[in-house]
């Protein structure tokens, strides 16, 4: 079933489907005069244009100058919402350096304290574990759990991870736009594509294949796919 995006005096009312339409044009709350798009729609048309019979009147001609004219550079392809500006590669990479390197100081640094003083307990031939160690692994563990928790959170809230958040990107639904929620951000676009990337020898393969993917004119990784998702700027 087709999913229209309806827009009138400059403002998009939503997304609605062929029934949404015909319902919405009997009780009024459509107007017949209301511009709709679609994908795979090269411009936007009256509603009139295609609902015609469900209006029981004559379609309407576009105006000369349509303010809603799907884009033609630097925001987005034809097939997403038109009012939706795309991540560059470059921010798109930065935010996954950051965090990794959050990661890597919440949790590397700690942890190289533990594994130091595990080594010089060992040098020193002492039996027991060293304070030192116990509390390095703790503080490990506390922050892997903690950036685990917040991260999920703000996907699940904003579509963003801490790396996305500073540098001003995040992950919603395609092609409308919305906020994507735990199922899309988490669990498909996270969770399932950890698991196939996990498969051995072909996780290898396809970890390539979907980072090779951002170079398509939607900038969609193979994951995003999965998840229905895109990455836009805030």
């Amino acid at each position: 079933m087709s999913q229209y995006h309806i827009a009138r005096d400059g403002q998009q009312l939503g997304v609605y489907s062929d029934q949404d339409i015909k319902s919405g044009l009997a009780s009024g709350s459509i107007m017949s005069t209301d511009l709709m798009w679609t994908e795979g729609q090269a411009d936007w048309q009256p509603v009139s244009s295609q609902f015609a019979a469900a209006w029981q009147a004559p379609a309407v001609q576009p105006p000369a100058f349509n303010p809603y004219a799907a884009p033609q550079a630097n925001v987005i392809s034809a097939s997403m919402a038109p009012t939706v500006q795309l991540a560059s590669l470059g921010q798109r990479l930065a935010a996954a350096l950051l965090d990794g390197l959050v990661a890597l100081v919440a949790v590397g640094i700690p942890y190289a304290v533990a594994g130091f003083s595990m080594a010089m307990a060992g040098h020193n031939q002492q039996d027991d574990i060293p304070p030192a160690a116990i509390g390095g692994f703790a503080v490990a563990g506390i922050a892997i759990l903690g950036l685990m928790i917040y991260n999920l959170v703000l996907l699940t809230k904003q579509g963003q991870t801490i790396g996305k958040k500073w540098l001003g990107i995040r992950i919603v639904s395609h092609p409308d736009g919305q906020r994507a929620g735990f199922v899309k951000a988490v669990l498909l676009r996270g969770f399932v594509n950890g698991l196939i990337g996990a498969v051995p020898l072909l996780g290898l393969l396809y970890s390539l294949i979907d980072i090779c993917f951002i170079f398509r004119e939607d900038h969609r990784c193979v994951h995003d796919l999965i998840g229905g998702t895109h990455v836009v700027k805030c």
